[in-house]
């Protein structure tokens, strides 16, 4: 359990650590469909936190609740907070890759995948996806935890 722990239970930087291992592990076993899926929610999980570390648990789960499942909104969300002078989490600035395909909200990650026929998602590109999804994890939940923050 995270410092970030909501009142209804849900807990993003905890999301993020399983999502991640689930993911790996599904990799691992040639489930790539799986194993992209979740590595969209490691990235959502993870900038997630970052707005509730720095926006604070109320108004940062208001924030996290409208923008939804839209990798780039919550990317873009992310990094201006990082950029305030007030902004708490500067040190925990996600490294992501400009253009990456996992943030394309025609083509690349979206909740409605967990519909799609097995197969839809190559093992190239959920090998892809959970190497930029790994990066998001260690950028910013990792250095979070070490420093104790949450």
């Amino acid at each position: 359990m995270s410092k970030l722990l909501l009142e209804g239970g849900d807990d993003h930087a905890e999301a993020a650590g399983k999502h991640l291992v689930d993911a790996l592990t599904l990799e691992a076993a040639g489930r790539s469909d799986g194993a992209a899926y979740l590595a969209g929610y490691v990235v959502e999980s993870s900038l997630k936190s970052l707005l509730l570390l720095d926006m604070g648990l109320a108004a940062g789960e208001k924030a996290a609740k409208k923008l939804g499942h839209r990798l780039g909104d919550l990317s873009n969300a992310a990094l201006a907070l990082a950029t305030l002078p007030t902004g708490k989490t500067a040190r925990y600035i996600p490294k992501q890759t400009a253009g990456h395909s996992l943030y394309d909200p025609s083509n690349g990650w979206r909740e409605t995948l967990r519909y799609r026929a097995p197969g839809t998602i190559s093992p190239t590109t959920a090998k892809d996806w959970l190497i930029e999804a790994k990066a998001v994890y260690d950028s910013t939940i990792v250095p979070m935890r070490l420093d104790g923050v949450i």
